[in-house]
């Protein structure tokens, strides 16, 4: 088995050469750059759920914050949908599911693929910000229904 690294842009993936097949086990990202679309989606999601309150003030203000909150989920969903291909192939590429499952003796291949997967999980900022999306989306339904029954009133 050979083992080469191929630079493909800004992403470096292992190429293994074996008798099976040709699998690529890419690197992950820097942890600047799963921060920076940690923060994208961060303040896209608080964005989207202050349209609720910024449109019993002002038209023009909810529709900036709804156009610059869908743009930055376009780039971070984008994001998370590379990553969750990029998982996915290496975890079907190397079949490693089924040698799981069966048992199997892993390969050199199968280990490289397995510490990508893992280390892909480990690092992922998704749980902190499906927890943020959760609070800032209770906290702005809160807020809307206080701000539509007059229990509260903001800016006037």
């Amino acid at each position: 088995m050979r083992v080469a690294n191929i630079s493909r842009g800004d992403q470096i993936m292992k190429h293994f050469e074996s008798n099976k097949a040709n699998v690529k086990v890419p690197e992950g990202y820097s942890m600047t750059v799963i921060k920076l679309y940690f923060w994208v989606g961060l303040v896209s999601a608080i964005l989207l759920r202050a349209i609720i309150i910024a449109d019993y003030y002002s038209g023009m203000l909810s529709k900036m914050l709804w156009y610059f909150g869908v743009i930055g989920y376009l780039f971070f969903f984008g994001h998370r949908y590379h990553i969750a291909k990029r998982r996915f192939g290496v975890i079907k590429d190397l079949n490693l599911l089924e040698k799981i499952e069966s048992r199997d003796q892993l390969t050199e291949e199968d280990f490289e693929g397995l510490n990508y997967v893992m280390w892909s999980l480990s690092v992922s900022k998704e749980r902190l910000n499906y927890l943020v999306i959760f609070v800032f989306s209770v906290i702005a339904i809160a807020l809307s229904l206080m701000l539509d029954f007059g229990i509260v009133t903001l800016f006037t």
